[in-house]
């Protein structure tokens, strides 16, 4: 295990805390998750988001529906690939 410090200003560091307590991950959870995604994808591959407007239907939206429907057929085709990730054990 190795660490990394991340340099960051008061205000930032107390919204990003309040950020990963409202998502239910640990500051050094979240950078492990991003930093193994992006090392994995070879991109910035995610949005997390706490938006929680009356609008914002999360799960549910209609953008969310439409891509799953669209993964569903893709998959159907044969053409995703699915590999287990291994913070998830299966």
């Amino acid at each position: 295990m190795a660490t990394l410090s991340v340099r960051l200003d008061n205000k930032t560091k107390e919204d990003f805390a309040k950020f990963c307590a409202t998502v239910g991950m640990s500051e050094s959870t979240l950078f492990s998750v991003f930093a193994k995604t992006v090392v994995r994808e070879q991109k910035i591959p995610f949005e997390i988001s706490a938006k929680n407007d009356e609008e914002d239907e999360g799960f549910y939206s209609e953008a969310n529906q439409r891509y799953l429907e669209k993964m569903v057929a893709l998959d159907k085709e044969g053409k995703l690939k699915w590999t287990e990730h291994e913070l998830i054990k299966a």
